[in-house]
């Protein structure tokens, strides 16, 4: 199966110049967080406007599908908690959705599906939904103000794409459909590895910068859009899952403990030459790569290697899951940073 979301995609300076046009005099609302709406507020249309904060829940949902019953279309103005949730409104309500990412974390302004969490920000389930983005818009002005670190972590959420894929499915597929996705999360990767980021370039915009971007949420979302299962979410994302109920790890970047999870797949999977690329890509990048990073205790690390082994993403993967194998690849993963020292 083929998901795709995104009716009209537009990158460019002043892309929310755009939205007066593209509403069409239909009656619109505005699902917002809070710093998304002072990054962005300047050049937007005035607008009714609902305050979101928060997980995306199943709460939430219903919540803001109640308010939004009185509107034709919702705009969706935020990161991938908002965007998420819009989504589940819109399909709710059997309205048209227009997205305006404030921040480059995640492919969740391209994708049909929506990452569940509960109240306490614990993950649940990821529902596919038949959801059609009307339009993207991706304003250079508001993505060049956003946070650095949320840039890098989307890079690395994108990373998992290729190292996901393939341990899904395997370097190539004889599925024209599946190997397209392949080469793309393929490409997503050596793009990320050979392109050098800083602060200062990301705030400058250039056109590599740009590609990184498009590399994060169009191209990145269309892979699982394409691939559908066979290049969808594996171990990393699954270590990511199992991480969520330890409070150490809640302000850590979602991609950024995609990242760790990662390395515990390539680790697991003895995949030494990708682990070693992968790790130094997060060790220059400043991203966690051990479970002391993580904030994690010696008796978490072992309740972290029973979720991880009940995980049903990493289960999809065969390979040894027992809790002493993955404690000692966490251990392991973690002596690795000592002896680098």
């Amino acid at each position: 199966m083929i998901r795709q979301a995104v009716l009209q995609y537009i990158h460019e300076e002043q892309a929310v110049d755009r939205l007066s046009e593209l509403l069409r005099g239909r009656k619109a609302v505005l699902i917002h967080g809070e710093q998304a709406l002072k990054s962005s507020e300047q050049y937007l249309p005035e607008l009714p406007k609902l305050l979101f904060s928060g997980h995306c829940t199943d709460q939430q949902v219903a919540e803001l599908t109640e308010r939004c019953a009185a509107y034709e279309i919702i705009i969706a103005l935020g990161g991938g908690s908002i965007i998420d949730t819009a989504k589940q409104v819109a399909v709710k309500r059997n309205c048209p959705l227009i997205v305006i990412p404030t921040i480059v974390s995640n492919c969740a302004p391209w994708t049909p599906l929506s990452v569940m969490y509960d109240e306490r920000g614990q993950y649940l389930r990821f529902d596919t939904i038949p959801v059609v983005i009307e339009a993207l818009l991706l304003d250079h002005r508001i993505l060049a103000a956003s946070p650095y670190d949320y840039f890098v972590a989307g890079l690395v959420d994108t990373l998992a794409k290729w190292y996901e894929a393939r341990a899904l499915s395997g370097t190539s597929a004889d599925d024209p459909v599946v190997e397209s996705a392949l080469r793309m999360a393929e490409h997503c990767k050596e793009l990320i590895l050979r392109t050098p980021i800083s602060p200062e370039q990301f705030k400058d915009y250039p056109s590599s910068i740009q590609y990184l971007v498009e590399t994060v949420i169009p191209l990145a979302g269309s892979v699982g859009g394409f691939g559908d299962a066979a290049t969808r979410g594996a171990i990393g994302h699954g270590v990511h899952n199992a991480l969520s109920p330890f409070p150490s790890t809640k302000t850590i970047l979602h991609g950024s403990k995609v990242g760790y999870g990662l390395l515990i797949q390539e680790s697991l999977l003895g995949e030494t030459a990708s682990y070693e690329e992968l790790r130094q890509y997060l060790i220059e990048n400043g991203q966690p790569t051990t479970s002391v990073q993580l904030g994690l205790t010696e008796a978490e690390g072992a309740d972290l290697a029973q979720r991880i082994g009940q995980e049903p993403l990493c289960q999809l993967i065969e390979t040894d899951l027992s809790p002493s194998t993955i404690l000692a690849t966490l251990m392991k993963n973690d002596q690795q940073a000592v002896r680098s020292h």
